[in-house]
């Protein structure tokens, strides 16, 4: 922005119009020059300097003089007075000295054009921003050149003038980036500054109407709203959001905390602040910038699931106690028929008939003890009140001791049961000696029920990785159903076998997985229809040898990975830091964060990611709605979505558990990047 003409020109650019001045009829122009002043008489060259004097001083402009060596200097017209009540402090605080009052984005630029102006005496013109007396922010146009006095020493006369009004209200604005600013005040997001130089915090608007402030209501001083703000927060909790303002400054960490505000109208709001630290090119933080969003919405939510969530529990311990209760009540009358069924049964003037009766009814009874036990069993279990005592175990051993208890069923079934340990007869694990046999019976012990005739059932150890030692069941029946298969460890669920002959009461299972669990232990299996079942418990070996700790868990899909462009949209920093410090290990993806759905979609457009993550959670929009803008965009619809949730989804094409790991990531991104064929459609995943 530089003159049109010489210093003494408007500063705008613009020269003075050719009006009637107290010279006209001497010189013919309104402004003289040099030579023309020199020849005119004393008054009238002294009334020429005030009119030309009055020119520069006119409305929103000011005149100033330095001395850089000496440090004298001089400040003369309204202007300043619009910055601070001394004329010379204004000029310190914008040019001069300390640049206080100067915006600062614009600090470091200033510093080296007066560097320049000092060192070379050339002619400086730029333009900035500063705050007003009132904190209202202004735009300044600062001009100067260096001259030199007759003793050689160089001294700077330039000028000031403010031109907030001829510039668009926009260019106002306290932040950079105004179209991301107007975004975020169209869904109500406030937005705030922290400017660590001169210790003052500004807050937006939108900031102020969540509070229930109209426009332009609140203190236009800074630091006057500034204290305004901390009168409706919370007593209790300033303490910690002072803390975590201080802690994003002294760490340089993202910013993400949740407090409550009193409105103005006196109720309680949520609002969530997030904030990132920004720092000067030598390191040094020099402003923190955060938006603020009001969560009073998905907060309430929230509490009433946790309310909800605590509720059920509590009903789940009383239901609980009062399962264990009954159970224990109904031993006793059982205990008491079939020890008077046993004793009728030795009267020997039974008749066949009454004898098969009489038994029929000890069975039943026996089926009832059984199946109040497991009902306790699993009252136990839900209610974590099993306390298992960890401790290493040889399972060789044990298993050993359940096959022979098992054999006599074996023989009245006709399977065969053979038991492997493939050298592992010495191998040590941590678990619990009682609970582990109890899961052990019960496995073999379905696995030789829902065999065929003449079928068998093979037990076997095999290392894992990572130090675990797997036991497996193998049977020969009929298997399990596909469509059965997710069903398989719900407790009273017999998944069909209750028409058949075979009895029981369908806990077992449940009980294996909820005693294998309580032990750190885990369990699956694998089954096909028609050709039997698998099924497997892992627990941790006490002093593995290395050569299982060094086994690979699967294979490493973050080496396999291509190179490839992953979005991450989530609504959490701390989501976001994990992403990237994880994927960090993977130098040929290029990772990309979205911190709300609407810069998602914005980034999917025009980025053209591979991929794109989603957080089963976004503030503001549904998977379900967010999946849909994609999908119904010619320009994203074919980038596969891969979702972060705990449980399979539609919405998306690849699925991730939100305890993921680098491994499950790679593969899940692996699979994701597979899912799209050669005509640019996405097909939907299983996995």
């Amino acid at each position: 922005m530089r003159p049109s003409g010489n210093w003494l020109d408007e500063p705008d650019g613009k020269t003075v119009s050719n009006s009637a001045s107290p010279l006209s009829t001497v010189v013919g122009l309104n402004l003289a020059t040099p030579g023309e002043l020199e020849g005119l008489p004393p008054a009238q060259a002294l009334t020429q300097v005030q009119y030309l004097h009055s020119l520069l001083l006119s409305a929103n402009r000011g005149l100033w003089e330095w001395h850089p060596v000496s440090g004298v200097q001089r400040a003369i017209g309204n202007l300043w007075g619009q910055l601070h009540l001394d004329p010379e402090t204004a000029l310190a605080g914008v040019w001069t000295g300390d640049l206080a009052l100067v915006h600062s984005d614009d600090r470091d630029s200033l510093l080296s054009l007066r560097n320049r102006l000092c060192q070379q005496g050339k002619f400086v013109d730029t333009a900035i921003r500063a705050y007003a007396r009132d904190g209202q922010p202004v735009w300044l146009r600062l001009w100067g050149r260096a001259f030199s006095d007759p003793q050689g020493e160089r001294f700077c006369l330039g000028g000031c003038t403010d031109y907030s009004e001829s510039i668009s209200p926009r260019s106002l604005s306290y932040f950079s980036g105004e179209r991301f600013h107007y975004a975020l005040e169209a869904v109500g997001d406030g937005l705030w500054e922290w400017d660590l130089r001169v210790d003052e915090v500004v807050i937006d608007a939108t900031c102020w109407r969540l509070l229930g402030y109209p426009r332009g209501s609140v203190d236009s001083d800074a630091r006057a709203a500034l204290a305004r703000w901390k009168t409706h927060m919370q007593a209790d909790e300033y303490p910690d959001v002072k803390q975590a303002m201080e802690d994003i400054v002294r760490e340089q960490l993202p910013l993400d905390v949740e407090f409550r505000l009193r409105h103005r109208e006196g109720n309680i709001i949520w609002v969530r602040c997030r904030g990132n630290v920004q720092c000067s090119s030598a390191g040094q933080p020099i402003r923190v910038l955060g938006t603020l969003q009001d969560v009073t919405a998905s907060k309430k939510k929230q509490l009433r699931m946790e309310e909800e969530l605590r509720r059920l529990k509590q009903e789940s311990q009383d239901r609980t106690a009062l399962i264990s209760s009954l159970s224990h009540e109904l031993r006793t009358p059982l205990n008491a028929i079939l020890g008077y069924s046993q004793m009728v049964e030795l009267d020997q003037s039974l008749n066949p008939d009454q004898r098969l009766r009489l038994a029929e009814i000890r069975k039943a009874g026996q089926h009832l003890l059984h199946l109040v036990g497991d009902v306790l069993d699993l009252a136990r279990t839900d209610s974590n009140r099993l306390a298992p005592t960890i401790e290493p175990i040889q399972p060789a051993a044990l298993v050993a001791d359940c096959r022979q208890l098992l054999e006599p069923l074996a023989e009245t079934r006709k399977v065969s049961l053979t038991f492997e340990p493939l050298g592992w007869e010495h191998a040590y694990i941590l678990a619990d000696r009682v609970r582990f046999k109890q899961v052990v019976l019960n496995l073999v012990g379905n696995a030789i029920k829902y065999n065929r005739e003449g079928g068998r059932v093979m037990i076997t150890f095999a290392p894992q990785a990572e130090g675990w030692l797997r036991l497996s069941v193998l049977d020969t029946g009929c298997g399990i159903a596909t469509n059965n298969q997710a069903h398989v460890f719900e407790p009273f669920n017999r998944l069909g076998a209750e028409r058949g002959k075979i009895e029981g009461t369908g806990v077992g299972l449940a009980i294996a997985r909820q005693l294998t669990e309580a032990m750190g232990g885990r369990i699956g299996f694998d089954s096909e229809e028609g050709q039997g079942s698998v099924f497997w418990i892992e627990f941790m070996m006490n002093d593995a040898p290395d050569e299982v700790l060094q086994m690979a868990a699967r294979p490493d899909y973050a080496r396999m990975l291509p190179s490839c462009r992953v979005l991450y949209v989530t609504g959490r920093t701390s989501s976001a830091s994990r992403m990237k410090s994880m994927l960090a290990a993977v130098p040929q993806v290029e990772v990309q964060i979205a911190t709300d759905a609407m810069r998602g979609i914005f980034a999917a457009r025009t980025g053209k990611p591979d991929v794109i993550l989603l957080d089963g959670e976004l503030p503001g929009v549904s998977l379900q709605d967010f999946a849909a803008i994609v999908r119904g965009d010619s320009s994203t619809a074919h980038i596969p979505l891969l979702g972060i949730v705990d449980q399979r989804s539609p919405h998306v094409d690849v699925c991730v558990p939100t305890s993921y790991d680098l491994a499950s990531l790679a593969e899940g991104l692996r699979n994701s990047l597979t899912s799209v064929d050669v005509s640019g459609a996405v097909k939907q995943t299983d996995r």
